[in-house]
This record gives structure tokens, C-alpha cells and sequence, in this order.
């Protein structure tokens, strides 16, 4: 007790010291981790945001590039890059047109000029042309220094800011009489760099001299020239102790684009956070105190409790031990003993929940399998499964299937209970599986009421080897339950195999062997091989069932190239004498019947199978490879591509109808799928499929042709018609229309008012 005591006191002190000191050394760690991770991942961000400003003026420029290219197609252009030949008033016209419909088509142009530098003549989409002659000389004499093919030039030109991009033409031949030019208003370094905001910092970019080009936000360029521009040019990575600053390699035009801000601005959270955590770091300390003192007495009791929860722990063993019985005393009811008794309880639950887990896994397998021998082993999808869920499957070797049937199963009903049916069942396949895993690799699953099946892998072997040990398996199992079981069972074994392709093949082979019971009785291992192979040839360079189910996997796949390749096998049992013609011909006709009932299952109107009377105009191999292919294969592929066409239609309608209903709402792809109980992805193959557009595509056409519509029969305004269909602002709802119509939303009204008033 009286060590409990000093222990109690010691406790008191020691937790108020470590609580002040914790407490301190928790702010000031966490404003100096806090400070370097945020420094490290704004540089991050901003360099991000920097790449896409650097990739949106590299596509904009292309942008221009590509519509100059196709400009200088036009016969017109062709003729002025002549500097010998006449201008053709016709031409110019067509010229002109054609460069007010690439201003129209770009965003931030103010006005395109064409200068013929023989005649010293400027065409312009503003038909002030001889206004705006003079302007552009300077311009034209500035890109004459330069040298250059291409340049973007930022002048002032009667006291106005004017930046411009030049580019010579013809682009690829070595006489150009033209000069392309493309007057940008103030609006694209806007666009690209944003509106000036001090709070957000400064986004610059420097030219390939290394001087300011543009600059937004609140520092102005003396700051800029002075701090930011010498820490470029020599190459550094770190500013003044007040600036932080980012920015990118040189870029298109040889540019760099950059970042900076105050690290007083870009810290001021963190630096509140701090004042803050000192604040309450002094107000905890006082608190710690108080705290500690009233929460020891009740800590040391939950202590002394938990100390007797042990100590009982360990004289119930001891006394149990010695046979004894010691009676636990009754503890007193609290706080403690209610928490320690909640993390019992949820300790049980979750050991409850982690048995249910690893009862619930061996049905998940087992069914996984039973899917895998209906269709085999081909996608990747279904190798993953194998992977994720550690199925013995897949592996390197040969392997067959076993299906293992009780004899006499309905006489069993009559004589035991379900319980017992149940351990019965339960045996046979813990039988299975036991041999099994003696001989190889494998699983077994149930197969119905009172059938199991059975997949058994083996080493790599001889395939005599492998045969004579699946039969082995075989035997053992029918052995072990005739002697310890009050039945029989009889087993069928399939072929041996090495593709799990065939896993499908293999389970119905055993199947099929075990129809042979009839013949061979009860309580008997019935190899399929026994009752006769495909052919009596050893020369058989495949399987026709095998085959089967590869035409089979092609057509449902929807690939004639595949399917028509494994057609072209059957050209491979030509000069093979010892195969019959009606044996060959039977066979034939079974493959053909397989693959049309097999497909019209999956078809949501019948399919009519061929007439017999067609098989027996074919004589020859090739002849029935034809046939197959035009008959069968395109046939069928062309019933499956027409049932899924009409599946993408069906959907798209409802889709599409959808979306044009709900325009005006903030819709989801998600959403419109779950409103017409769709599948997510079948919506998105049925857009792209029937319409050739994306959810986003197909929503944005929507929603112009609802304000088309508007424009033309009601008297809406803009900022009305940008809010309904779910615009930020006016301005955006704009550019989208005229970025898609060609023309702005007040233009195309007033276009289709002068249209109607014509008419």
C-alpha cells in the first residue's frame, strides 16, 4: 500500500512535467513540419498549376499555328505568296472571309492582318484596313529585326499595349512575300495568368531575354526585376528570406513561366496555427494541473482494479491448477469495469466476425469455381480471380476433372436425414479434396443434389503419367468410400489437358463419362478415353471438342478474324485416311448444331437452325470450312452484333431522353444510369457507341440546343439562360456557345431575327 502511495505521487509529478513539456515541444514541431511540408507541397501545386498555364499557351499557339496552316491552302494565299503575281480582287474577298472566320474560331483575337511584303499592302478582318495600316508598320518593322520565321511580339503602339504573333508565309517554302498577323488583345495573358490578385501572389513570365513579358497580382515589376529576375538568370532555386518562389525550365518560346508571393501571405495560417497552438499549449498547462490532480485518485483505482483483474486471473489458474476451486470476488461496479468490458465484448465481435469470414471464404471459392467449370479459364479477369482468391488453377501441368456421383442416392433419402445426408456430403468432398492434395494441386465443389466436381493438376509429366495418376486418384476415392462409407460412388474421368481454357470441356467430359454407368455399372472409375475417342486415328492433330469451344469463345467475342482462324483447322485432317466420312461428317453437323443452340441461348428472339439438306451438298473440307464461315460465324457474330446494337440503342434512347429532359439540372451519368436502372458502364458504351460522344459531350449538345431554342422563340436574357443550365456566370456560358456555334449567344439572335425578318 504504501508503495502504491509514492507511486501515486511520483505519477502526479512526472505528468506535469511531461505534460508542459509535451505540449511545447508538440507546437513548436508541429509549426516547424508543418511550415517545411507546406512549403514543399505548395511548390508542388504551384508548379502544377504553372505546367498547365505552360501546356494551355503551348496548345493555343499550336492552335493558331494549325488554322495558319490551313489558310495558307486556300488558292488565294497561294497566288499572293507570288511575288510576281497580280492581286485578284475575288480572291482577296475569299481571303478575307476566310481569316474572319479564324478570328471567330479563336479566343482572345482582337483583329488578323495579312501583309504582302512586295506590295507593302495589309488585308485585315477590320475593314478600317488603311486605319490600321500605320499601326502595324511598327510591328511589321519590329518582326523584321528579329530575323526569325516566327515571333510574338508585345509593343506599345500608340501608348497601348499590343501584343501580336507574326509568322511568316508560305510556312514550308523558301520565298515569303506574307506575313501572318495575329493581333491578341489583353485579355489572353488575363485567361492564362488571371485577374490581379495580391492575396493569391504573382504569376510572371519572362520572355527569351529574360525581361518581364507579363505579370499579375501585387507586386510590381521594379520588385520583380530586382528579386525575382537576377535568382532566374543565375539559375538559383531559393529567393530572399520574404519571397517564395516558383517556377518552370524554359518552355515554348523559350518562356518561363513562374509563381511567387510573400511568405508572410503564403504562411499566414500556419503562422496563426501556431499563436494559436502556444495559446492553448499555456491554457492546457494551466489546465494539466488541475486535471492531473483530480484524475489520479480514479487513474490509480483503475489501476488497482485492472492490478486485481490479473492477480484473480492468475489464482484461478493457480487453483485450478492445484484443484483447488477459488471463488473470484465480486468487483466493485465503475467506470473502468464498464470500458474493460466494452473492449471484452468488442474483442469477442470481432473474433466472431473474423470465424464468420474464414467460414464464408471456402463458399465464396467454391462458387468462383463452379462459374470457372462452366466457361473455362481465357480472360484475365478470371485469372485474377484465380490469383486473389488462391485457387489451384492456372498452374503449369496437366490436369483432368472428376465427377464423383453417389449411387443409389434416392434410396439414401428414404433411409437417413438430412443432418446425416448433409455429413455424407461433407466427407465425400473432404475425400476429395484430401486426395487431392496427396497427388497434386486442385479443388472440388457440389455439383448438384448428389454430384461433386473435381479439378486434380499434376506436376509436369508424360501425359501416359498423368493419366494413369488422375485414374489412380480416381480409385483411391472410390476405395476409401466403399469401405468407410454405407454407399458407393462412381467417378467419371475426363481427358487430360494442359490450357485451363478447356476447364469448361474437361467438367463436361466427366459428365459425359458418367452416362456410361448404364453400361458399366455402379460403384466404377469410368474414363471418357474407355468409350471410344473422337476418332480411331492416332493421327488426330486435335480436338474437336476443343475446337468447338474455340469457335465457340470467337463468336461470342465478336471476332471473325479469330474465329474463321480456328476454322481453318479443320483443313489440317485432310489426307488422314483412317478417319471415316461419316464419322467426320457426324461430327461436323454436332459442331454446327452446338454453336447455334449455344448462341441462341444468349439471343432474346429463337433462331432458326439450318437445313439438314444443306450439310449434305458439302462434299469437301473446304467446302464445310466455307460454310461455316458465312453460314455459321458471320451469321451468328451478325445476330450477336445486331442484338448488341439494339441493346446500345435501346439504351441510348433512354439515356439521351433522359439528359434532354433533365438539361437544367446539375445530372451525373451516375445518376441518370441509377434513375433508369442502367448500368454505368452499358450508359457510357451506348453514348459512345450510338451518338460517338462522351456523358459531358452529349449533356453540353444538349444544353445548346435548349438555348438555341431559347434564342430564337423567347426573349430570355443571357445571365437567365447561363443560371438554368447550370453556367457559373454569363461569360462562360458565352464562350462555351460561341466556342460550339461560332458565334456569340446576342449575335446569333440577332442573326435569326434578321433571318425571320427577311423571310
Amino acid at each position: 500500500m504504501r508503495l502504491q502511495r509514492s507511486k501515486k505521487a511520483q505519477t502526479v509529478i512526472v505528468m506535469l512535467l511531461l505534460s508542459a513539456l509535451c505540449i511545447m515541444a508538440m507546437g513548436f514541431t508541429v509549426y516547424l513540419v508543418a511550415t517545411r511540408s507546406l512549403s514543399e507541397e505548395v511548390e508542388k501545386a504551384y508548379r502544377s498549376s504553372l505546367q498547365r498555364t505552360q501546356d494551355r499557351v503551348s496548345s493555343y499557339f499550336k492552335q493558331i499555328d494549325q488554322a495558319i496552316l490551313q489558310f495558307e491552302k486556300l488558292p488565294a494565299v497561294e497566288s499572293l505568296a507570288s511575288p510576281w503575281t497580280e492581286e485578284d480582287g475575288i480572291g482577296l474577298i475569299s481571303v478575307q472571309e476566310t481569316m474572319l472566320r479564324m478570328q471567330t474560331s479563336l479566343e482572345d483575337v482582337d483583329n488578323i492582318a495579312l501583309y504582302r511584303v512586295s506590295s507593302g499592302r495589309l488585308f485585315s478582318t477590320n475593314r478600317q484596313v488603311t486605319a490600321f495600316q500605320d499601326d502595324y508598320l511598327n510591328v511589321i518593322g519590329a518582326f523584321e529585326q528579329t530575323g526569325k520565321k516566327v515571333a510574338l511580339l508585345n509593343l506599345t503602339v500608340h501608348d497601348t499595349p499590343t501584343t501580336v504573333y507574326v509568322r511568316r508565309l508560305p510556312v514550308f517554302q523558301t520565298t515569303q512575300d506574307l506575313l501572318m498577323i495575329v493581333h491578341l488583345n489583353q485579355q489572353f495573358f488575363d485567361h492564362i495568368l488571371g485577374l490581379p490578385d495580391g492575396k493569391q501572389g504573382t504569376y510572371f513570365i519572362l520572355d527569351e531575354r529574360r525581361d518581364i513579358l507579363q505579370a499579375r497580382g501585387a507586386l510590381n515589376r521594379t520588385i520583380l526585376e530586382s528579386e525575382i529576375v537576377p535568382l532566374i538568370k543565375e539559375g538559383r532555386t531559393k529567393a530572399a528570406d520574404d519571397l517564395f518562389v516558383a517556377y518552370l525550365p524554359p518552355s515554348y518560346q523559350d518562356w518561363i513561366f513562374g509563381f511567387t508571393i510573400p511568405n508572410d501571405v503564403l504562411f499566414a495560417k500556419i503562422g496563426s496555427l501556431r499563436n494559436v497552438i502556444f495559446a492553448i499549449a499555456g491554457l492546457l498547462l494551466a489546465l494539466a494541473v488541475l486535471v492531473t490532480l483530480l484524475a489520479t485518485g480514479r487513474l490509480w483505482r483503475g489501476w488497482s482494479e485492472l492490478v486485481s483483474l490479473v492477480d484473480d486471473s492468475g489464482t484461478a489458474r493457480a487453483g485450478t491448477s492445484s484443484g483447488e476451486p477459488v471463488r473470484p470476488s465480486a468487483p466493485a461496479p465503475d467506470e473502468f469495469r464498464h470500458v474493460y468490458d466494452t473492449v471484452q465484448r468488442i474483442k469477442a465481435n470481432r473474433d466472431e466476425l473474423q470465424e464468420r469470414i474464414k467460414e464464408l471464404t471456402p463458399e465464396i471459392k467454391a462458387t468462383i469455381f463452379r462459374s470457372l467449370l462452366l466457361k473455362g479459364i481465357r480472360s484475365q479477369q478470371d485469372r485474377d480471380k484465380c490469383e486473389r482468391y488462391q485457387l489451384p488453377l492456372a498452374e503449369e501441368g496437366e490436369f483432368g476433372c472428376l465427377a464423383v456421383q453417389i449411387d443409389q442416392y434416392r434410396s439414401l433419402e428414404t433411409l437417413y436425414s438430412e443432418i446425416d445426408l448433409y455429413y455424407f456430403k461433407y466427407g465425400i468432398s473432404s475425400v476429395i479434396q484430401e486426395v487431392i492434395d496427396t497427388k497434386g494441386s486442385g479443388m472440388v465443389a457440389v455439383w448438384g443434389e448428389d454430384r461433386f466436381m473435381a479439378a486434380l493438376t499434376l506436376p509436369p509429366a508424360a501425359p501416359e503419367e498423368a493419366k494413369t495418376a488422375v485414374r489412380e486418384a480416381a480409385q483411391t476415392i472410390r476405395d476409401f468410400i466403399r469401405h468407410y462409407f454405407p454407399f458407393t460412388v462412381s467417378i467419371g474421368v475426363s481427358r487430360i489437358r494442359k490450357d485451363y481454357a478447356y476447364l469448361n470441356v474437361s467438367s463436361q467430359e466427366a459428365e459425359e463419362a458418367l452416362k456410361h454407368k448404364l453400361v458399366a455399372g455402379k460403384n466404377e472409375v469410368i474414363p471418357i478415353e474407355e468409350f471410344g475417342g473422337e476418332t480411331d486415328s492416332p493421327e488426330m492433330p486435335f480436338s474437336f471438342r476443343e475446337l468447338e469451344n474455340d469457335i465457340l469463345y470467337a463468336v461470342r467475342s465478336l471476332d471473325r478474324g479469330l474465329a474463321y482462324g480456328y476454322i481453318d483447322r479443320l483443313r489440317e485432317l485432310e489426307g488422314i485416311r483412317t478417319i471415316h466420312y461419316q464419322w467426320l461428317q457426324s461430327r461436323m453437323i454436332d459442331l454446327t448444331l452446338f454453336l447455334y443452340r449455344s448462341v441462341g441461348q444468349s439471343l432474346s428472339r429463337p433462331l432458326a437452325e439450318p437445313v439438314a439438306a444443306e450439310w449434305l451438298e458439302l462434299s469437301t473440307l473446304e467446302e464445310w470450312g466455307d460454310w461455316l464461315k458465312t453460314r455459321a460465324c458471320d451469321m451468328l457474330i451478325g445476330e450477336l452484333e445486331e442484338e448488341h446494337r439494339g441493346l446500345m440503342q435501346r439504351a441510348a434512347e433512354q439515356l439521351t431522353g433522359f439528359i434532354d429532359a433533365h438539361n437544367e439540372e446539375d445530372v451525373r451519368l451516375e445518376s441518370c444510369c441509377k434513375a433508369l436502372g442502367l448500368p454505368v458502364t452499358l450508359g457510357k458504351q451506348a453514348l459512345k457507341e450510338v451518338h460517338e460522344a462522351t456523358f459531358s459531350d452529349y449533356l453540353l449538345a444538349s444544353r445548346i440546343a435548349k438555348a438555341k431554342q431559347w434564342l430564337r422563340h423567347t426573349e430570355m436574357s443571357i445571365d437567365e439562360m447561363a443560371s438554368r443550365l447550370q453556367y457559373s456566370n454569363a461569360q462562360n456560358f458565352s464562350r462555351t456557345f460561341k466556342k460550339i456555334v461560332g458565334m456569340p449567344p446576342g449575335q446569333y439572335r440577332k442573326d435569326r431575327k434578321e433571318s425571320r425578318g427577311e423571310g
